[in-house]
């Protein structure tokens, strides 16, 4: 520990330099036409880019994927700049680079690579690569050569790039906590937003801004810090998911706290498809725990079983989920999504089901019916074809199986509620951001965290007892 800090501490005027001096050279080129367009407080707002930067590469490094998911949760994507580069490789996704350029340029700082093999870890790199591959394949064809482009910049940033990173338990750890930790928060906060019926901080800066409120529903539904019901139940889904995941495998009172917490800020955000999402999840984590364990504690089962019940029964008892459940507009998205299927079938069939291009379902969904198409593995099977689909559902199902494998329940469990909550709305494909959450999953899900380290698991006699691989007993 002491020699890497000394390490850290030699290389940092290093640093400096080399970042004034890119500083320089950027802001002669660019700074001179934003000047013109934004006025002078362009300069403060660079001066504080450099600040930025600059402290990335002189914190942890294996800290940033956690910095990344904090800035994500904490700085509404529309207060950002969404047009020229930025829109390709979003802030968020850009600290992940960062971290993986530091990671790859340094070498591992992380323990080495497990002694176990790790098929399914391998296998959802090998996924990955046909993914890439495809994407490119689909690139050529692509009906808009610039949307295209950006997509496969942002997705392989946010989401590939970190699989070439051989260890990041550390990450993988912070990614944990601080996902934990944002959800319970962030959760109790929607929960007094929705009984406020106002958002007192968020609502308050777009407000400053000069940014119009979301709100346009029968019901009030909390946003916290996401700017959208949506953003808000996809993080809250996962956060409850992986919650209960790591509170069935570890006993963790404060993760128990957390599953409430977030769970009950879900419901503040009155989006039906990440509750039914978590739900899903939930009781995918609690199928597998069953099967995992050796020694099966059944009061711990018996108390999530009688917690689902109180949920649903309160669900139904929340007049606002009732009031939106049965409203004209929850019936108008209801048609709106099923006139989606339709015509994603229908483009699909149009592109001979390889795909008109990354990033261009909107685009191409578009030449049969101007409505939104809410589900992103049917976007991306206009966009990147059913070979594309089928690569990214074994990718992230590959991911889930080794996170199983290694007990991590809380990690395949917070993957799975991703991955049913993104086919309730358009993320994938149409907002890049959402390409970061991604990404942290599969760094949560491939690495071991310091409580999943102690895996494998060797069931004897119809009891677990652990033996913690030689490397990990200080993390």
């Amino acid at each position: 520990m002491f020699d890497s800090t000394m390490l850290r501490l030699r290389r940092t005027p290093i640093i400096l330099v080399a970042l004034a001096a890119l500083f320089v050279v950027v802001a002669s080129l660019v700074l001179p036409r934003f000047v013109t367009e934004l006025g002078i407080i362009v300069l403060p707002l660079a001066l504080l880019a450099f600040v930025a930067v600059v402290t990335l590469f002189l914190l942890p490094a294996h800290i940033l994927p956690a910095v990344a998911l904090a800035t994500f949760a904490l700085v509404p994507a529309r207060i950002l700049p969404q047009d020229g580069p930025i829109g390709a490789l979003p802030l968020t996704t850009m600290i992940i680079v960062i971290w993986a350029v530091r990671r790859l340029l340094t070498g591992s700082a992380d323990r080495q690579p497990d002694a176990v093999p790790a098929p399914f870890r391998s296998a959802t790199r090998y996924f990955a690569l046909l993914f890439l591959a495809w994407s490119l394949f689909a690139l050529v064809r692509s009906t808009d050569l610039q949307a295209s482009l950006g997509w496969i910049i942002s997705f392989s940033a946010g989401v590939l790039l970190p699989l070439a990173i051989q260890t990041a338990s550390r990450e993988a750890y912070w990614i944990r906590r601080v996902w934990l930790v944002l959800g319970a928060t962030l959760g109790a906060y929607a929960l007094i937003e929705g009984a406020l019926r106002a958002n007192p901080v968020w609502g308050t800066l777009f407000s400053v801004l000069g940014l119009s409120d979301s709100q346009h529903w029968s019901v009030y539904r909390a946003t916290a810090s996401f700017g959208h019901p949506l953003f808000a139940g996809l993080f809250f889904a996962v956060a409850c998911a992986l919650a209960i995941g790591v509170w069935l495998r570890e006993s963790s009172k404060p993760a128990l706290a957390a599953a409430v917490l977030s769970g009950l800020g879900l419901v503040a955000t009155v989006s039906r498809g990440a509750i039914l999402s978590a739900a899903i999840a939930i009781a995918f984590a609690y199928a597998v725990s069953l099967v995992l364990r050796g020694d099966k504690r059944w009061g711990k089962f018996a108390l999530l079983a009688v917690l689902m019940v109180v949920a649903v029964v309160g669900l139904f008892q929340f007049d606002a989920f009732t009031a939106r459940n049965n409203s004209i507009e929850a019936e108008l998205s209801s048609q709106a999504r099923d006139l989606g299927v339709w015509v994603s079938i229908q483009a699909a069939n149009f592109t001979g089901w390889i795909g008109s291009g990354p990033g261009t379902s909107g685009i191409t969904g578009r030449l049969f019916d101007d409505v939104t198409i809410e589900n992103s593995l049917l976007q991306l099977l206009i966009s990147i074809g059913l070979p594309g689909v089928a690569l990214f559902l074994l990718m992230v199902g590959s991911a889930v199986a080794h996170a199983l494998s290694r007990r991590a329940v809380g990690a395949a469990t917070a993957l799975v509620a991703y991955t049913v909550c993104i086919a309730g709305f358009n993320a994938i494909d149409a907002l890049r951001p959402m390409h970061l959450l991604l990404g942290c999953l599969l760094l949560l899900a491939l690495h071991p965290t310091r409580a999943d380290a102690a895996a494998p698991l060797e069931l004897r006699k119809g009891r677990e007892t652990l033996r913690p691989k030689r490397g990990y007993a200080r993390l």
